[in-house]
């Protein structure tokens, strides 16, 4: 996994001052539509101007809703649409007029009856005016009118007290409790009050409040249904935990709403994240057609064209940026944000800084800033400013979920081995590093002379005993799935150890991640995340037999039922997948992808590609000027390829099985797997229905043919059939057959200890002692706790005379610390002094006798050498 973080900026979807979707929708869905399409007469009534022009503005109909309203201030008792007029306009990006409306409303005794609301939104429109300070002062008079009159106030005047004290938060973090307060106690006074709700669930969700947020936001939808402020918080709480569905909950917004700007820009941005930066424009067109002065629109105008390297146009949307709303930070925090999310790290931390130096109490970009240098390496400084942001917000779940981990670092060695620096858990920093150290320089070689790329020292790489841990490291909070994160030349991944993250092979993992260091950096970061991915797999098939992801029945099902995703949107399948396992098969398709152009272009046409998307070229351009094919016709191409290699497969997958009754008798049973020979699931149906009959003979040629239709289908699960088949082999002493199988197994599952114990047991048996210490080898990447392990290896080492080999096995009984650790330090001398380094073997042979004094054999080494002379 690159590091691509799941996060919905505070200032992505900027939220409407008056929130008027939800107040139109109070009045239910069919009479929105009665009012909005009811004609517009000049002799209504204030009240039923105010009441259309808020029908007509909660479907969007802005220019109607404003005509409307102006209409109403005309009528007697005006004053009571100017504010409804004001935040019309604010929606249309004309804040000038809509002061001037605000300013009417909120006069003292003007006998507007949501005066209350319009000096909220005019003191938020001086805030949007970059006076701060103003701002904060007006907001702070909201306390007073709470404590005078909180028994008097009605739902839609606590709102704005609680919009208030909110906004007052960011002087004082306490009075976000009293924020919260005042929203339960408007949604107590009106449980329709829909504005009350969907600013409710945004504050939650600005604080990482997922849950919280998700109750509110159902609460929300249970009033109004059809409301585009719930439907777009839902849209984004779903978005913010990783879960589908947020598309089209945003897409029933904007049907009600067309032109609601914060569910287009939300559907923007989430476009811009799935590197579909064209569609993403045309959302943030439309948007800037309603609103041209929208801060969250620019943000992620500006962000795309960022990313393409068009510095002109992006300078042009920054300066509209300052002038529709100066000093706003929220600009350049939602850059930074949406820059972190396509891992541009530095740029990220760059425009952290800038939205601080717009505002100084912005505490959610201190956050920002704090992650990104976190993600590029910089803990120090990144603890200084997340300390920052909570010293601000103690409230942002993220940023206090991080500090409460870097409290855990002092449990972590902290280890420099040339280019590289290693953060493990001490209990664990003795036995890890000597493997990682290792497998971390070879994938180094391998890769800088591949990609033709060296990263910049140093390339941190930090083990997590917990999985919890690595999750916050990564998103902020438990649940992650994943088990490593590359932000380039920072690397986190689970330890061996970390079993609630349950069985894996930290080897391979290492070695993704340290992959999309060298993809990200020769790409200048800008790699889509499927192409990084897949060349990760890639490189983890060519690292170690078993590694990475394999075919499985499931993947070519999907493939026959169409359910996988083109090229052209491949990274649908890793950021939204549309149904369960799609992510593990978009992982193995993406490789398959680079097994193709490898095959068709070349190993160097996948580096061109890298060097093509640093050019700022998008998919579809570096697809022809790298390999001068279009997409389409390279999914055809795809296709074909997946239909030539997996010939065999499919074929043994195709048409509709018959259920097998186990039952039958076995003669039976055995004439039906050979009648259907070529129908790998019938074959499968048979071999378990001998097998539980415990009819050996029978089930042997059955299961042996289910191998030759789908020898991928390694299923070393204990009941199933191919490790059956290998412990059959095992029991008649038939170590050939047995280790045929086993290797069949393991070439197909990384993650499987306990069968490579059996492979090298089984390969010994039949004296093949090498392949024996490379099935032991590959168990250690599984788990490398296991003192008997070592020992044995070591001893297959010694026979093989692998003296490199023997004493690291060696070093790694030392460092699991055994209870005979006089033994393992003079058994470490013994192989390194065989080996020709004495200077160590010295070093070692001391440390055994200071835990045995009296230990004879050691002490006869030490005068060996010492003596100069051999020893035996």
């Amino acid at each position: 996994m690159s590091g691509l973080v799941l996060r919905i900026g505070q200032g992505v979807v900027t939220r409407c001052i008056g929130g008027i979707a939800g107040i139109a929708l109070r009045v239910g869905a069919a009479a929105i539509v009665v009012l909005a399409a009811a004609p517009s007469a000049r002799a209504q009534s204030a009240p039923q101007a105010r009441q259309q022009a808020l029908a007509q503005a909660g479907v969007g109909r802005y220019s109607d809703a404003e005509q409307t309203a102006r209409r109403g201030t005309q009528q007697p008792g005006g004053i009571a649409v100017q504010n409804t007029l004001g935040e019309i306009l604010v929606l249309r990006g004309r804040r000038a007029e809509a002061e001037s409306a605000f300013v009417r409303a909120a006069v003292p005794g003007s006998g507007a009856p949501d005066s209350l609301m319009a000096r909220f939104n005019l003191a938020a429109a001086h805030y949007e005016d970059g006076r701060h300070d103003l701002a904060l002062s007006e907001f702070d008079r909201f306390i007073d009118v709470y404590n005078a009159h909180a028994d008097s106030l009605t739902s839609d005047e606590m709102t704005a007290v609680a919009l208030a004290v909110e906004r007052l938060g960011a002087t004082n973090p306490e009075l976000f409790k009293d924020a919260l307060k005042a929203f339960d106690r408007a949604i107590a006074l009106d449980g329709t009050n829909l504005r009350a709700r969907n600013a409710l669930g945004e504050m939650f969700l600005a604080k990482y409040n997922s849950a919280d947020a998700q109750r509110t936001f159902e609460g929300a939808l249970a009033v109004g249904p059809d409301d585009p402020g719930a439907l777009l918080g839902a849209a984004r709480r779903l978005a913010f935990d990783g879960q589908p569905g947020a598309d089209s909950l945003v897409n029933r917004a904007l049907a009600i709403n067309p032109s609601y700007v914060p569910a287009l820009v939300f559907r923007a941005s989430q476009l811009v994240d799935l590197e579909y930066p064209a569609q993403a424009q045309q959302d943030v067109d439309r948007a800037l057609s309603v609103n041209p002065n929208s801060v969250g629109a620019l943000a992620v105008a500006a962000g795309i064209r960022y990313v393409a390297g068009d510095t002109v146009a992006f300078g042009k949307l920054n300066e509209r940026a300052e002038a529709a709303s100066p000093r706003n930070p929220s600009f350049y925090t939602d850059l930074a944000e949406s820059a972190g999310r396509v891992r541009l790290y530095s740029a990220a931390a760059a425009f952290a800084r800038q939205a601080i130096v717009a505002d100084p109490r912005a505490w959610h970009a201190y956050a920002v800033l704090g992650m990104n240098q976190m993600r590029l390496g910089q803990i120090a400084k990144g603890r200084a400013s997340l300390e920052t942001a909570f010293k601000g917000d103690p409230y942002d779940v993220w940023t206090k979920n991080t500090l409460d981990l870097l409290d855990t670092f002092k449990n972590y060695d902290e280890v420099t081995d040339g280019k590289f620096q290693f953060m493990i858990e001490k209990d664990e920093s003795a036995i890890l590093s000597i493997y990682m150290k290792q497998l971390v320089q070879q994938a180094y070689d391998l890769f800088s002379t591949r990609y033709g790329y060296t990263p910049p020292p140093p390339i941190r790489i930090e083990v997590y005993r917990s999985h919890a841990d690595f999750s916050v490291r990564t998103v902020g909070m438990a649940g992650l799935g994943a088990l490593g994160v590359s932000f380039g030349t920072t690397l986190a991944f689970d330890s061996p150890a970390a079993r609630d993250a349950g069985p894996f092979n930290w080897g391979s993992t290492m070695w993704h991640e340290l992959a999309h260091t060298f993809t990200l950096g020769v790409s200048d970061h800008r790699v889509p995340r499927w192409f990084s991915e897949g060349l990760s797999v890639w490189e983890e098939h060519r690292g170690r037999p078993g590694w990475g992801f394999h075919v499985t029945p499931a993947f070519l099902q999907a493939f026959q039922a169409g359910k996988l995703v083109p090229v052209s949107r491949m990274n649908d399948g890793f950021m939204r997948p549309a149904y369960p396992g799609q992510l593990q098969f978009s992982y193995y398709q993406a490789s398959l992808v680079c097994d193709l152009i490898a095959r068709d272009w070349g190993d160097s046409a996948l580096v061109q590609m890298l060097h093509g998307y640093a050019r700022r070229e998008g998919t579809e351009q570096v697809f022809r000027s790298v390999l001068h094919t279009d997409l389409k016709a390279f999914d055809a191409r795809f296709t074909a390829y997946v239909q030539e290699r997996f010939a065999r497969q499919l074929r043994a997958l195709s048409g509709d099985s018959t259920t097998v009754d186990a039952l039958q008798p076995v003669a039976r049973l055995s004439r039906l797997a050979a009648e259907d020979s070529t129908d790998f699931r019938v074959q499968l149906q048979v071999a378990h229905a001998l097998i539980q009959r415990n009819e050996t003979d029978a089930a042997v040629p059955v299961v042996e043919r289910a191998r030759r239709l789908f020898p991928e289908f390694s299923a070393g699960q204990d009941d199933g059939p191919y490790r059956w088949l290998a412990r059959t082999y095992d029991a008649r002493r038939d170590y050939a057959r047995a280790a045929d199988v086993l290797r069949g197994i393991t070439a197909n599952d990384e993650t499987d200890y306990a069968i490579r114990l059996e492979l090298a047991r089984v390969l010994e048996a039949a004296g093949d002692i090498r392949g024996a210490a490379d099935a032991l080898e590959g168990a250690i990447f599984v788990n490398p706790f296991e003192i008997p392990v070592h020992e044995h290896l070591a001893e297959l080492a010694e026979a093989l005379k692998d003296h490199a080999l023997d004493v690291r096995e060696r070093q790694a009984v030392v460092a699991l610390n055994p209870a005979d650790l006089a033994g393992a330090y003079y058994r470490l001398a013994l192989a390194q002094h065989v080996a020709g380094d004495d200077v160590s073997a010295r070093r070692s042979v001391l440390r055994s006798l200071e835990q045995a004094p009296n230990f004879a054999q050691a002490q006869e080494l030490l005068l060996a050498m010492v003596d100069g002379g051999g020893y035996e």
